[in-house]
């Protein structure tokens, strides 16, 4: 049995936001991403089925212009090709869960 323990793999960047990639197999890959405050994950498109959980702290999730508030015990479905965007809008620290399903490498 493999355990993942995810406050041993936060990491945190004072400049610029951090991935760490804990599982990537065919069927799923997942990331941790931290944000310090300030910090946001650009505008993009989500390259898979993307599902979203945080860990610690709050922040803002903005999905083809609509924007929710981020906070623990929710999970957050975005589907595939949406144009996203993540921001810690706090002073504290953020870290999320990334789920995606499958793989991006396995989307067409």
């Amino acid at each position: 049995m493999e355990i993942i323990k995810l406050e041993d793999k936060e990491s945190f960047k004072p400049d610029s936001k951090s991935v760490v990639q804990l599982i990537d197999e065919d069927y799923l890959q997942l990331n941790m991403i931290c944000l310090e405050a300030g910090q946001e994950v650009p505008y993009h498109n989500a390259n898979s089925n993307v599902n979203l959980m945080v860990v610690r702290g709050e922040g803002e999730l903005e999905l083809a212009g609509e924007k929710e508030r981020l906070e623990p015990g929710k999970i957050y479905r975005v589907p595939f090709k949406i144009r996203m965007r993540i921001v810690n809008d706090t002073s504290d620290r953020l870290s999320l869960l990334v789920f995606k399903t499958p793989n991006p490498k396995e989307m067409i």
